[in-house]
């Protein structure tokens, strides 16, 4: 059988579910390490069905590397630690090979399905009830089916609770990107009277920004904002994470930040690319802002 440590690291078959807590708060060194195992068995998923698995032809498998890498962090958090057993989750399309990593690393999948990612009764391109090798809570392909369907869930579990005294008392999530949103049935649900004021749901989008055809322009993100909020949804965006706040608190920060906040989208892409970002360039385009700062 083909294994994905040929490459010399051998993935763990179990993690640790009960992370150390303070106050808690999850160890976050530990809840990191786990992330990297995450992050890196999905990228192997799709890079072995692509470049590695026998085929016929040429044609590409697929398998949306840079869309899976955007929720890494959130659903190793939500899996690892805050789920609980009578909680459902509608994942993201393009992240399930993130939920396929997490399933296995928590020994719920078998390992000779790890090279099986789009393959005839192998791992599905998106997450299926009726088709994956493990229990899935929502199929949700097509694109924007998924993150309309627990909520749903949630009022025909407020119908059982309310009549029958027995709901189960769990919340019902949605993970999506952002492109999803531009799928009307969304709305709808979103619209529907009988989904508002539930009160044990959660939807947490990844505005990532990058959809298969176009770039989402920053303005999108306060758009999306005000129409969640006018439709009676509490809206918290958390857009800065702990390296980055620890920045901006240094002197100089605010500059920093508002470099960020206000950079084109191709340069921000390039940050994480040692070829392609220009260290020297931004630093004068900091100077640059902090003397028309000082002028005005």
């Amino acid at each position: 059988m083909a294994s994905l440590g040929s490459s010399g690291y051998v993935p763990c078959v179990t993690v640790d579910t009960h992370l150390a807590q303070a106050n808690g708060i999850p160890d976050l060194a530990e809840l990191e390490a786990v992330e990297r195992r995450v992050l890196w068995l999905a990228t192997r998923i799709v890079d072995y069905a692509n470049r590695e698995r026998p085929k016929a032809d040429e044609l590409k498998v697929g398998g949306h590397q840079a869309s899976s890498a955007s929720m890494v962090s959130l659903m190793t958090a939500l899996y690892l630690w805050d789920l609980q057993a009578e909680d459902r989750v509608s994942v993201k399309p393009h992240a399930s090979p993130v939920l396929h990593a997490i399933e296995y690393l928590m020994g719920r999948l078998d390992p000779k399905y790890l090279t099986m990612l789009r393959e005839f009764g192998g791992l599905q391109s998106y997450p299926s009830r009726t088709k994956d090798p493990f229990p899935v809570d929502y199929s949700t392909g097509s694109v924007g089916i998924g993150p309309a369907m627990p909520l749903f869930g949630a009022i025909a579990d407020r119908y059982v609770q309310s009549h029958f005294g027995s709901g189960t008392g769990g919340r019902f999530i949605s993970l999506l990107g952002d492109a999803e949103l531009d799928e009307g049935n969304i709305w709808e649900a979103i619209l529907e009277s009988q989904t508002r004021d539930l009160g044990n749901v959660l939807w947490i989008v990844d505005l990532n920004r990058q959809s298969l055809d176009r770039v989402v322009p920053i303005i999108k993100a306060v758009e999306l904002e005000g129409q969640f909020a006018a439709a009676g949804w509490q809206v918290l965006e958390l857009k800065y994470g702990r390296q980055l706040r620890e920045a901006y608190a240094r002197e100089g920060g605010d500059l920093l930040r508002r470099r960020i906040d206000e950079m084109p989208n191709q340069l921000y892409q390039s940050l994480t690319d040692p070829e392609a970002f220009d260290r020297t360039r931004f630093a004068s385009q900091l100077a640059e802002l902090a003397k028309a700062l000082g002028s005005g």
